[in-house]
């Protein structure tokens, strides 16, 4: 059903990899140069660890390295350039729920904050050390990965049908934090340390020892030209079912929702009734939101913020042909709708939009 969709609740997060077993990542340091390095398709200093090939090294070193070349032509420096003169400049905190591992985005959406919040469903894992890895497992780590970056360029997202196949072929856990680190990697950020993390009973981020079984979230304290950056990454299920008996997720929620938004790709989640609770928060609480249509029911929006629309939009991906008629309505009846000159989240055959939402001020 989501083939090639840019679903970030479903395809660009954790996958957990196993055959009999999985390999433990127990290294001291979660977050090793050299492998920071291997993940960006960048060779280091040190040179290629001896475990692995030097030929699948090749494949997935070009396939990184040509699909960010362009990606950040077809999608991420027109993206930034749109965002210079459409989206205020926000310093401290943001917030990316149903986000996946796609830093990338809400990078370039949000390109000065000093926190970023992301919440998804997927395992965060430790990140991927390749120097903890026997040579098969870090060869069929490399070839998942090669996979997974193989049409990144041209869609801005991992397809699911690539990284689903390795489901039963691949001992090691590639989760959010091994995506994580190679955005951050190709962005310029030094990753200064990593932890895991998890919600509190009053609502706020906690952090755990570094030898903690599970890491289902982590903390990243990264540097950026010298300024400090934080990104948290928190495992959560933002369904009715999964927050109705989990009250300090709600309270976090609560916390989180009052920065800025974005919403791209969430499957339209955020627009059904099962999800109502973290749409009543948004809704609430955000002073402002930057989404595609798979967010917030348009007229809700419309009816709390001062909306600005760009692109085009008649109807949503066939798979979701139900939601947003009234958003195709407002895009032929609004004689404000605006350009947009990059694709954004799912296939609609060059039908991509974006809401720009800002609340409207107090009557």
């Amino acid at each position: 059903m989501f083939n090639r969709l840019a679903c970030n609740w479903f395809v660009m997060g954790a996958i957990v990899l196993s055959c009999g077993g999985a390999w433990a990542q127990t290294a001291a340091s979660p977050a090793p140069k050299e492998s920071m390095s291997l993940l960006a398709g960048k060779l280091p200093a040190e040179g290629l660890p001896a475990q692995i090939d030097k030929a699948v090294w090749d494949r997935y070193a070009k396939a990184v390295q040509t699909n960010w070349q362009l990606y950040q032509e077809s999608i991420g420096k027109p993206m930034s350039n749109w965002v210079s003169t459409e989206i205020p400049a926000f310093k401290e905190t943001v917030f990316y729920p149903f986000s996946g591992p796609d830093f990338a985005t809400v990078d370039q959406v949000y390109p000065g904050a000093r926190r970023y919040v992301m919440v998804a469903m997927q395992r965060a894992e430790r990140p991927i050390d390749f120097a903890a890895l026997p040579p098969q497992a870090a060869h069929q780590t490399l070839e998942v990965l090669t996979d997974a970056w193989r049409h990144y360029g041209s869609d801005g997202f991992f397809v699911t049908e690539y990284l689903d196949k390795y489901l039963t072929q691949n001992r090691v856990r590639i989760g959010a934090s091994t995506f994580l680190m190679t955005f951050f990697q190709l962005k310029g950020l030094q990753v200064k340390s990593v932890r895991p993390i998890q919600i509190n009973a009053a609502g706020d981020i906690e952090e755990l020892p570094l030898d903690t079984k599970e890491w289902l979230s982590v903390r990243f304290q990264l540097e950026r030209a010298g300024a400090p950056v934080t990104v948290d990454y928190v495992r959560m299920d933002l369904s009715n079912k999964g927050l109705e008996p989990q009250p300090s997720h709600v309270a976090f929620l609560r916390k989180t929702a009052t920065s800025p938004v974005l919403l791209k790709a969430a499957s339209h989640l955020p627009q059904n009734k099962t999800f109502s609770m973290v749409a009543d928060i948004l809704l609430g609480s955000a002073p402002f939101i930057l989404q595609d249509e798979t967010g917030l029911k348009y007229t809700r929006l419309d009816a709390e913020f001062q909306t600005k629309l760009y692109g085009h939009f008649e109807r949503a991906n066939v798979h979701f042909s139900n939601y947003h008629r009234d958003l195709a309505k407002a895009f032929a009846e609004r004689k404000d709708v605006q350009p947009l000159a990059f694709r954004v989240g799912y296939f609609k055959s060059g039908n991509y939009a974006l809401i720009v939402a800002r609340r409207k001020s107090p009557k």
